[in-house]
């Protein structure tokens, strides 16, 4: 009898153990779950507020650019470009001052509007068109479809304001650095095609700086790019020579 009864507490105080076990990791998992959500919540507030962030960098380049264009009346040649341009110092080309309208972050489908506030503002013989390599960005980016229709719009609305135009490729990424993985090495290729195809058709001439920095690289051994994307200072040097010598060439060609 005493047996049974020992047996019903060691029962019973196992059970109520086992309760307060299970309570105690009910409301470490309740904790953690809060915390969870609590985490969630930050991420998206981070990355509303990087959102935020770049779209004010992007409002402010804007602003400076049409700032500068409003203190000189002169005829300009406009680079258009994101991050690989605006990194870029443009000296004068045949004479004429460049103006470097280059926009880190900057994406073919949303230049539009910008491309048209500045051909309205700065009259010029020539505009440069390097851009495309944030529309691979990330998982969604832009389809090849919507690269294409959105490029031949920008190209055709510089030569509707009769300007001639070049346009250059997108460089190559270097797969071996960490911001490359961010970006589609594969919808850069397709892009890359889709500029030479556009080039084709609109007989305008394409800077192949693809082509050239792959080269470079295959001679020399050395990375072209600071982090996978964005050019060092050498081949920056050597994406304006090249493009600049194309650009000068569109210069002095005869009107068709």
């Amino acid at each position: 009898m005493k047996t049974d009864k020992l047996l019903v507490a060691l029962l019973a105080g196992c059970l109520l153990s086992m309760s307060g076990i299970a309570f105690y990791y009910k409301l470490g998992w309740d904790r953690m779950a809060a915390q969870m959500r609590e985490i969630a919540s930050d991420v998206d507030l981070v990355n509303t507020t990087m959102q935020d962030l770049g779209g004010l960098y992007r409002r402010t380049r804007i602003a400076i650019i049409q700032a500068q264009l409003r203190s000189q009346g002169l005829p300009l040649i406009v680079v258009f470009g994101d991050s690989i341009v605006e990194q870029l110092f443009c000296p004068a080309l045949a004479g004429r001052n460049v103006l470097n309208a280059g926009i880190s972050g900057a994406r073919v489908l949303e230049s539009q509007p910008f491309l048209e506030s500045v051909l309205a503002a700065a009259p010029g013989p020539l505009v440069i068109v390097a851009m495309g390599v944030n529309d691979a960005f990330g998982a969604a980016g832009t389809t090849p479809e919507q690269f294409e229709a959105g490029y031949e719009t920008l190209c055709k609305t510089v030569l509707a304001d009769n300007r001639r135009l070049v346009l250059v490729n997108l460089p190559p990424i270097e797969l071996d650095k960490p911001e490359a993985q961010r970006f589609d090495a594969s919808k850069i290729a397709r892009y890359n095609a889709i500029v030479a195809a556009v080039a084709a058709r609109l007989d305008v001439p394409l800077a192949d700086i693809n082509a050239m920095l792959a080269e470079r690289r295959k001679t020399s051994g050395q990375p072209q790019t600071v982090d996978g994307v964005h050019l060092n200072p050498v081949a920056a040097a050597a994406w304006r020579d090249a493009v600049y010598t194309v650009a000068l060439r569109a210069l002095t060609r005869p009107d068709s």
